[in-house]
């Protein structure tokens, strides 16, 4: 049996029922939303109801004050989040109507839509969608893939498939010299470090030390190093090695810097991620060079873009197993 804070993930379609009203059936798609990515594993979201209409709010106990304005925190987490519960909408074959609020820590309202197909592949691959940080055979993904898995535009953002080998290299050199100068600031490790926890932990949220590969040993002390001593050398090569090691890197882009092109660029990553899933194939977020100002002003000068690089996905096969991270259950971020 799972341990109470990874049993979220262990969702079963078989008790679904389409006798149930439609805020019922919205509050099922929940189950399936609270397991989308966040920065951290921080989970920074919340529902209510409203009649048959399900509110999508931030807990804002949930932020990241240093790193979160640069990485587009929270609207990033609330976006992926967002994007799940769509997709597992899809999967039992419903359309959502989804209305962006956007005041104080209201984001968005949801009502059910009409019944298309269900695509229940979609169900699957949202329960078994891991970050996989592991090396990854240095193929890409066919162009249409790519295509496929990106779906249709969302507004404000754009996605570029970088897929060469030179390419990949320069993201991969951007990477370490991000990782080396956030890592480096004190205020960034001692944020990090209350989000990192054992591989024993019995928390339901943050990042385990598995998800870095790290034994279970070193994980029980790895928060106190973190906070206390400058590992960004050593944390800056692994990251970009494991990019140098990626079948191709998407790259999510925002026109505008508002909070509806930043929950877009959530929804994207999450689409991404789910979709590419479904397709065998793995991913896993790796932004430092994109949160880090001059090596985000450096990839877009190197890529000629005008929009702004937001988030950067690792994406390729690997025969490496992931593990998931703990999730808080509905019944828990529900109010």
């Amino acid at each position: 049996m799972a341990k109470s804070n990874y049993q979220a993930w262990h969702i079963s379609s078989d008790n679904f029922s389409e006798d149930w009203s439609d805020i019922q059936k919205l509050l099922f798609f929940a189950e399936y939303a609270v397991l989308a990515p966040s920065g951290h594993n921080t989970q920074p979201w919340h529902f209510r109801c409203n009649d048959s209409v399900l509110i999508l709010e931030l807990n804002s106990e949930r932020n990241l004050p240093f790193s979160g304005a640069l990485a587009a925190e929270p609207f990033v987490s609330l976006g992926a989040c967002l994007e799940t519960l769509v997709l597992a909408a899809k999967g039992f074959g419903y359309e959502l109507n989804v209305t962006y609020n956007l005041k104080a820590n209201l984001i968005a309202s949801i009502k059910l839509g009409k019944t298309i197909q269900p695509d229940e592949g979609l169900l699957s691959a949202i329960v078994s969608r891991v970050s996989n940080r592991n090396k990854y055979v240095n193929k890409p993904p066919k162009q249409d893939t790519f295509e496929q898995i990106t779906g249709d535009k969302l507004r404000y953002v754009s996605t570029h498939l970088v897929e060469e080998k030179q390419q990949i290299s320069f993201l991969a050199q951007q990477t370490e010299l991000a990782t080396k100068e956030i890592m480096s600031k004190p205020e960034f490790r001692a944020e990090l470090s209350k989000w990192v926890r054992s591989n024993i932990t019995k928390k339901y949220d943050g990042m385990p030390g598995f998800v870095q590969g790290m034994p279970t040993p070193p994980s029980l002390i790895a928060k106190y190093i973190i906070r206390n001593i400058d590992i960004s050398k050593a944390q800056a090569k692994k990251d970009a090695e494991l990019v140098i090691n990626s079948g191709a890197v998407a790259m999510i882009s925002v026109e505008k810097s508002n909070s509806e092109a930043f929950l877009n660029v959530g929804r994207m990553y999450a689409r991404i991620c789910v979709l590419a899933q479904q397709r065998g194939i793995s991913t896993s977020g790796i932004g430092a060079a994109v949160i880090d100002p001059l090596t985000k002003r450096s990839i877009k000068k190197h890529f000629m873009i005008v929009s702004q690089p937001t988030a950067l996905v690792r994406l390729g096969k690997t025969t490496h197993i992931a593990l998931h991270s703990p999730r808080w259950p509905l019944e828990k971020v529900l109010g």
